[in-house]
């Protein structure tokens, strides 16, 4: 059995992000397959059912000691480390988007020093691996694409029609509603969905719900609802659970995303799963997992955004199965250790 290390700082990062969701998942479905030690910083959140231990620990030096593979979660370099390396890719926002750069000074460096660096390359989409060819030059012989998938609860069947008229009527007072879930920083172009709506909503009923990110709207942004007459008619909500989240996609007319670029988009797959209809920007990762399901819009294009919002929008209960078909922590498992059983060789 091929034994691992993986460096926990993903949950030092943002223990509820997408990412750390990813890993914990991952690592699961890994378990009894691969012997794996997750080194964690000892403020780090503890995912459950994973095997773990602390940073500077007796048994995190032995654990990388013994270590076949060391898998690195966020582009990082363990200095003594004498088996081969594994790093995953999650997106080039950073290199692409230089303006932006979410992740800060010197990341690009970082990131491409880890991949070039690594055995083998993970990437979380076909569009992030052909992004690190392209831009990082890694050979494709070493690169594997291993999708994130859909969680529980989103797995389970649509919550009833009378669970989700209640939610509704608590958060919107009955009226339908658009969903925007997550981060709004630079690259999310939030600012696109919001100056859409302020426009749609002569033409509709539907209220702006939006769910996750930690910061609430600027005064700009609230100036615009204000100006448009529409502040009563926009919802924020900064931290729901996942049972939350899966009433507030069932009840949706739509979610909504205007990202200028992604990795993945798990909250896509999450509201397909929920019987969701999407609006999404028209992004290459988008296209790669909502193809034929989903309305795509020029990402910046505030006009084409306001007819969308405006318009009927419809899901097919067949998607549900593509997405839950297509998508699962058990595949994602699978092209892990084709990418160890690579870099071990």
């Amino acid at each position: 059995m091929i034994r691992l290390v993986v460096d926990g700082i993903v949950y030092r990062r943002n223990s509820f992000g997408g990412i750390a969701r990813y890993w914990t998942e991952t690592l699961r479905a890994l378990a009894g397959r691969v012997h794996v030690d997750v080194v964690l910083a000892r403020d780090g959140a503890r995912p459950e059912g994973v095997r773990r231990r602390a940073v500077g620990s007796l048994s995190a030096y032995w654990a990388a000691w013994r270590a076949d593979l060391f898998h690195s979660t966020y582009y990082t370099r363990w200095p003594r480390i004498r088996c081969p390396e594994v790093a995953t890719a999650y997106d080039f926002i950073d290199a692409s988007f230089p303006l932006l750069r979410p992740n800060g000074d010197g990341f690009v460096g970082r990131q491409f020093e880890a991949l070039r660096r690594a055995t083998a390359v993970i990437a979380i989409s076909q569009a992030t691996r052909d992004l690190a060819v392209r831009l990082v030059g890694i050979d494709p012989a070493r690169t594997f694409v291993a999708y994130p998938a859909v969680s529980a609860p989103f797995v389970l069947p649509p919550p009833a029609a009378a669970d989700v008229r209640d939610f509704r009527e608590r958060l919107t007072g009955g009226a339908p509603y658009l969903l925007h879930v997550g981060a709004r920083r630079n690259y999310k172009n939030f600012r696109t969905i919001l100056q859409a709506f302020c426009r749609a909503a002569r033409q509709t009923d539907r209220h702006l719900v939006i769910l996750g990110g930690r910061q609430p709207l600027t005064e700009e942004e609230i100036g615009w609802a204000v100006a448009a007459r529409l502040l009563e008619r926009i919802h924020f909500r900064p931290q729901v659970d996942d049972a939350t989240l899966r009433l507030a996609y069932a009840g949706a007319d739509a979610m909504v995303q205007a990202s200028l670029m992604e990795g993945f988009g798990i909250p896509v797959v999450e509201a397909l799963a929920c019987g969701t209809g999407l609006v999404l920007s028209d992004i290459p990762v988008y296209r790669e997992i909502a193809a034929g399901m989903a309305t795509f819009v020029a990402a910046t294009d505030v006009e084409a955004w306001s007819r969308a919002l405006s318009a009927p929008i419809t899901a097919q209960p067949a998607w549900r199965e593509e997405v839950l078909r297509r998508y699962t922590w058990e595949e994602t498992a699978r092209t892990h250790l084709r990418a160890y059983e690579s870099a071990r060789a």
